[in-house]
């Protein structure tokens, strides 16, 4: 009769500590899963930076008919770097949270082509919503545009049109995707040797390392060969008119 109620108390324990084990493997892959949408964030607001640079050119370029290209101000797109800096972190944060949470860490494609389509869709829809914002604090802070051509040629762009943040998003889904689709190639190469399915995985460190990445990639794109920023002038402008 005694080892009734031993046994029951074993096969309680059994099912407690299995629950247990169950909800530190849950907690572990949700600390996972969060690490991994933290990580892409420099990449989502380096490629937000990207589209912002070019549109400027586009812009300035729409304005006057006599521009010859060149490199903007860089003043200019320091002013106008909050927008980006904020849609393109939120955006590939929360596109990087739905994209894990549907279709786990481990997929070999899953999540990272959902993460781009995400991307591709919120970051123009949250950097429309952000840029008259900016242009307002800089105008509230004495911060506007010295220079003509080029900084209210952009403003007036935003100001002047009634369906800025339509037009925005919609002509920036495409730079958008393909900002994806690269931030996503530069996830996997990273992912592959420190990403959030190595036992050793690091949130700091590789956060650290895709924040690099990602600087380097600003840095060739706005200081590097002209070649680069041409082509990436040309494919833009033949988005907004053709």
């Amino acid at each position: 009769m005694q080892s009734i109620p031993s046994t029951e108390s074993s096969f309680r324990q059994s099912y407690v500590d299995r629950d247990r084990i169950e909800e530190d493997r849950f907690e572990e892959d949700r600390r996972r899963r969060f690490g991994m949408a933290i990580a892409m964030v420099p990449f989502g607001i380096a490629m937000a930076l990207i589209v912002q640079y070019i549109n400027v050119v586009v812009a300035i370029d729409d304005a006057d008919w006599q521009y010859v290209l060149h490199r903007p101000n860089f003043s200019h797109i320091v002013k106008l770097s909050l927008a980006p800096i904020i849609g393109g972190g939120v955006s590939m944060l929360l596109a990087g949270l739905i994209a894990t949470s549907v279709a786990g860490r481990e997929g070999r494609y899953l999540p990272f082509v959902m993460t781009a389509i995400i991307f591709s869709l919120t970051m123009p829809l949250f950097v429309s919503l952000l840029l008259p914002a900016n242009l307002f604090l800089l105008e509230l802070t004495g911060l506007t545009f010295s220079d003509r051509t080029a900084g209210e040629a952009f403003s007036s762009w935003i100001w002047s049109t009634p369906f800025f943040v339509l037009t925005y998003a919609m002509t920036g889904m495409k730079q958008a995707f393909w900002g994806g689709i690269g931030s996503m190639l530069m996830t996997v190469g990273v992912f592959r040797f420190m990403g959030p399915n190595n036992a050793k995985f690091s949130l700091l460190r590789t956060t650290l390392v895709t924040s690099a990445i990602s600087a380097f990639v600003l840095l060739i794109v706005m200081f590097g060969p002209l070649s680069i920023f041409e082509m990436l002038f040309d494919s833009f402008r033949i988005t907004k008119t053709g």
